[in-house]
């Protein structure tokens, strides 16, 4: 009995040092989705590149949950930051390759309320150029990254694949996902 229990604790002691992934779930009638944040080292494995370190990259596993196939669009997808208001569509594999990007950025009015909602100071809309370089943009790499990217288009099954934001070095607490679904929003946080 004593073995077993050593055993045991020397099993939780082992997993309780690897730390998991920051991740998050949301779900509505019709569909599920689960969200994990992709680390550099993880991209640099996969691809060969971390494309400049350019991108927060999430796996976003999606699962229809009634009988009716759901509409996948990368345009469906937001990724908010909760400390400065810069958010962000996925981008396409050409576009991670090529290395461009737009980006809105939006400034916030200070609160006289501490309560209140943020107010939109100004928008400030830019192209992010030269976001990968080195052997980021072969062939090779986007047939990598075509494969990996969420798939578009209708599902009845569960979907899994990478969406690539163009924002840099964010923590994943101060991030929302922001998914609209065929039935209502999403907004998925990370832990």
């Amino acid at each position: 009995m004593k073995t077993i229990l050593g055993v045991l604790l020397l099993a939780g002691t082992v997993l309780a040092g690897e730390k998991a992934p920051p991740h998050g779930h949301g779900e509505t009638d019709l569909v599920s989705v689960s969200a994990t944040f992709i680390s550099q080292d993880d991209i640099k494995q996969e691809f060969g590149t971390i494309f400049n370190g350019s991108f927060t990259v999430i796996e976003v596993k999606l699962t229809p949950r009634g009988d009716k196939p759901v509409e996948v669009q990368l345009d469906d997808f937001i990724l908010r930051s909760q400390s400065d208001g810069d958010h962000s569509g996925p981008l396409v594999a050409a576009q991670i390759v090529d290395g461009a990007a737009l980006v809105v950025k939006q400034t916030f009015a200070p609160r006289t309320n501490p309560g209140a909602s943020p107010m939109i100071a100004g928008t400030k809309v830019e192209m992010k150029n030269d976001l990968s370089k080195g052997n980021s943009g072969s062939p090779e790499v986007l047939a990598a990254l075509k494969k990996r990217i969420l798939p578009e288009g209708p599902t009845q099954d569960a979907v899994t694949g990478l969406l690539f934001f163009p924002m840099e070095k964010e923590k994943p607490r101060n991030l929302v996902l922001s998914y609209t679904a065929p039935d209502g929003k999403l907004r998925i946080q990370f832990k």
